[in-house]
């Protein structure tokens, strides 16, 4: 059953997240063209014309990035919206799961949309990258992008074996370290806004109005509780009890990890919410 309810949700989510990635390809394919127009054999108002070109471009992909990123947030929020407190869900609520369960698909589906997208936002980087570089090559016979690449390799296999003794730890566990914190602090953030949708029915009439300004408290809330996280660090900082080969990974990684835990107890808290106004205080429109 839990299969076919991840199912039925995907169901619900893949067209407002298919337009999202279409909005990004189209943003995408615009600035590789503007990149292809760029030559630098053309006079300089035609080539200025193009560089001008290439700015907006990038700039419109940079809006493209955040309303994809923006609106695939929203899209998960409001399917959750429309399938727990409206009408909708007078059947969402008749499905022969517990509560928890139907909770729990709609946060590894909302997860799992959110990933994809960061995903595909990193290859759309990528692509737009590998196309201004090979472009940009194609007019320098003189250097390749085959030597660029293999410099760049040798580049980094240096930098790779600063990276431990400047920060403390390899690179390969700092960019573990970095994936994990990132998906806890999703999971954690769609649980918060969810918990957020859930506080908004304690509204009769204005539950989306409710639900925003419950997110702006929340998000000050965290944004207190960030600063006191932060203040052994600071001042330690300027009392110079940090030695002096202390690594920047151990000077913020504490601050850090009580970030993050910080908000993941909050998120643990917007959980019980969320399973309390489903259960408890269900009130659908």
């Amino acid at each position: 059953m839990l299969g076919k309810l991840l199912k039925y949700e995907w169901k619900g989510l893949r067209f407002p997240f298919l337009i999202m990635l279409i909005v990004l390809a189209g943003t995408t394919a615009l600035t590789c063209g503007v990149i292809f127009t760029i030559n630098p054999k053309f006079d300089e108002t035609i080539v200025g014309y193009s560089v001008m070109a290439l700015m907006l471009s990038i700039l419109l992909y940079y809006f493209g990035i955040i309303g994809c990123s923006l609106g695939t947030m929203l899209i998960v929020v409001i399917r959750f919206y429309k399938t727990c407190y409206t009408d909708q869900g007078y059947l969402t609520h008749t499905l022969p799961v517990s509560t928890k369960q139907l909770l729990n698909t709609k946060i590894f589906a909302a997860v799992i949309a959110n990933l994809m997208m960061v995903l595909a936002i990193g290859f759309s980087i990528l692509i737009i990258i590998q196309m201004g570089l090979h472009h940009a090559f194609s007019f320098m016979p003189e250097f390749t992008y085959d030597e660029f690449y293999t410099m760049c390799v040798e580049g980094f296999s240096y930098a790779f074996r600063d990276f431990e003794e400047e920060l403390g730890i390899s690179f390969g566990l700092y960019i573990t370290y970095l994936i994990a914190y990132f998906i806890i602090g999703l999971i954690a953030n769609i649980v918060t806004v969810f918990g957020c949708v859930s506080l908004g029915q304690l509204f009769t009439k204005h539950r989306i109005v409710g639900a925003i300004a419950a997110y702006f408290i929340v998000q000050f809330i965290l944004q207190i509780l960030g600063y006191f996280t932060a203040i052994p660090m600071y001042s330690r900082m300027l009392k110079g009890t940090y030695m002096e080969d202390a690594t920047v990974f151990g000077v913020m990684s504490p601050t850090m990890n009580l970030t993050l835990l910080t908000v993941v107890i909050v998120a643990i808290i917007m959980y019980f919410i969320n399973l309390h106004m489903m259960t408890k205080k269900l009130n659908l429109e």
